[in-house]
């Protein structure tokens, strides 16, 4: 499944949550992210909720060099190569994504980027600035 993508259509599915962002997904009770049909974050939105990185799934823009987890050698996002290493138990299938036609990591790591996405929030990628890959 390939797709013909330019830099306006790719983006990130760890994005920050901030007003004009999308929500994609929320986390369940169990720590793994049920993803939704994307909503558009509002100022309201993020002056009534907490923790909202470690609650929600935020997607936007991918900025390419404009991230800490952008690499100028391979020209792509280290993130998801960082989240291949993390022990996460094996799913035998990609579950349902809504931005998985436009999504950075899909786009460069196909489906291997997918199998474990629904095992993170952004309050992680801290963790994974330090994973070398």
């Amino acid at each position: 499944m390939e797709a013909d993508f330019n830099s306006t259509q790719k983006k990130c599915p760890s994005y920050i949550a901030k007003a004009g962002a999308q929500l994609f997904g929320v986390v369940n009770k169990d720590g793994k992210v049920r993803f939704i049909t994307p909503l558009t974050v509002t100022e309201e939105f993020i002056e009534t909720n907490d923790h909202l990185e470690q609650r929600f799934r935020f997607t936007g823009k991918c900025i390419e060099k404009g991230c800490a987890q952008w690499n100028d050698y391979d020209l792509k996002c280290s993130l998801p190569g960082k989240v291949q290493l993390l022990d996460f138990p094996e799913v035998p299938e990609m579950s349902f994504c809504p931005i998985r036609n436009q999504c950075r990591w899909f786009f460069q790591d196909g489906a291997s980027a997918c199998f474990s996405c629904n095992e993170i929030t952004r309050n992680m990628e801290e963790l994974l600035l330090n994973i070398q890959s």
